[in-house]
């Protein structure tokens, strides 16, 4: 799956997303709350999520060609509304490799981002004054970002050092902006995880997570992992024992004739 995003400076936000949800419900399905949209095309899908002084919009597509055809249609339904307003839409990818100048906000938003039942509390008494290091490395690292912040990352890299496991990959550090979480972020953040991790010969993404964690676990079940084993009381959280678990995706088919 491919996303791209744009962040519309306006101050009427709210009218801009009920005129385009409102105008293409005639033609395609649409839902409308108090501050977020969203319009379904048979080729992708466009989220609308309005603040104060501006709105983003994140399509959702499998391919670079839909996600460029959606966003043709929403730009050009939107810039006819915008009668009295002169609006700028430049639509990007959402996610984005990593640099090293992103440390000192990957190094906010981690210290930001963590949830109770995510993580090992021990990890959070660290006390670090950079993001990167010998062992994370911004090659391995991807961001997310809306109107120029970076609300989200993950990383990816060969699990092992032997050459016989050299198709698997691992999945580490993915974290969401809590003002960002349910926009699809962390769906676009793994996508491109999983095509990173292809580009560079994996065959199968491995992870691990909490047993608490169950928001995540929920999301990688709905991208296609499933539980490979269990570490049973693993870790001492809080004076209660914590399952480790682990989970796995292959990203092709085992050859015919292998083992």
């Amino acid at each position: 799956m491919l996303y791209s995003t744009t962040r519309v400076v306006t101050h009427r936000p709210h009218r801009y997303i009920k005129q385009l949800v409102s105008h293409m419900g005639r033609k395609v399905p649409t839902a409308l709350d108090q501050d977020r949209g969203s319009i379904m095309f048979s080729l992708g899908s466009c989220l609308l999520v309005a603040s104060t002084a501006h709105f983003d919009m994140i399509v959702k597509a499998d391919t670079a060609d839909a996600i460029a055809a959606v966003e043709d249609t929403i730009t050009r339904h939107l810039l006819r509304f915008a009668t009295k307003d002169t609006l700028t839409v430049d639509w990007l990818p959402l996610v984005r490799p990593a640099t090293t100048a992103d440390d000192a906000h990957l190094l906010t938003l981690d210290r930001t981002a963590w949830t109770a039942g995510s993580e090992l509390p021990s990890t959070r008494a660290e006390e670090r004054t950079a993001y990167f290091n010998e062992r994370r490395k911004p090659e391995s690292h991807l961001v997310a970002t809306l109107g120029g912040q970076i609300i989200g990352t993950v990383s990816t890299h060969q699990a092992s050092p032997f050459p016989e496991a050299a198709h698997v990959f691992g999945l580490w550090n993915l974290l969401v902006a809590e003002q960002t979480r349910r926009m699809s972020i962390a769906s676009a953040l793994l996508s491109a995880a999983e095509r990173l991790a292809a580009s560079q010969g994996a065959k199968k993404v491995g992870l691990r997570v909490l047993a608490t964690n169950t928001g995540a676990i929920r999301l990688y079940e709905q991208h296609g992992y499933a539980v490979e084993g269990r570490c049973v009381n693993e870790f001492l959280i809080d004076g209660a024992y914590v399952d480790d678990i682990s989970m796995g995706k292959c990203l092709t088919p085992p050859s015919q004739g292998t083992v």
